[in-house]
């Protein structure tokens, strides 16, 4: 298993699943990357996530509908609540990720038809181990193979395409 030394946040796993499981909210001090200082709210959390070795909850703050994905690393502090637990009522996590790599979900967005051409140095790999469950070979060439994928686009896919350098081009959407 791999391993992060530097990973913070994981003391709060426990306490973050037995909310879940109890159904209790949360007060949540947390400062994201974006924010100059902390802000303080009441959480009410509904999944936790692990992806690429780090930690994420999914829930919703008060009085708002939009799930949020926090990061466990950017977690300050966390308190007992006692406003009433409002979970989201029949949430279906292989639903609500299916069209998504990674953690960030637009629940708004439309998965695109992404169009990909793959060099053989890394074709092997990229069929092996397939970036989304939509993935599918279109055609293989002299040169590598064009594969597709009905995904939405976010953060974690341009990570993932660019990790490839100049093995991995785009074909569509423009």
């Amino acid at each position: 298993f791999e391993k992060n030394d530097q990973l913070t946040g994981i003391e709060y796993l426990d306490q973050l699943y037995q909310s879940i499981i109890q159904e209790r909210c949360i007060s949540l001090t947390y400062q994201s990357f974006k924010a100059r200082e902390a802000s303080q709210f009441i959480f009410h959390p509904v999944l936790l996530k692990e992806y690429r070795n780090r930690w994420f909850v999914l829930g919703t703050k008060e009085k708002e509908e939009q799930l949020l994905t926090l990061a466990l690393d950017r977690i300050q502090l966390i308190e007992s609540s006692s406003t009433r637990f409002r979970g989201k009522a029949h949430f279906s996590a292989s639903d609500y990720f299916r069209d998504a790599l990674g953690v960030t979900v637009n629940p708004k967005a439309r998965p695109l038809d992404v169009r990909l051409f793959v060099a053989y140095p890394h074709a092997h790999h990229i069929l092996t181990k397939p970036l989304h469950h939509s993935q599918q070979l279109v055609e293989k060439g002299n040169y590598g193979i064009v594969i597709s994928l009905r995904i939405q686009h976010n953060f974690e896919l341009e990570k993932e395409i660019l990790g490839f350098g100049e093995g991995v081009q785009v074909l569509a959407p423009t």
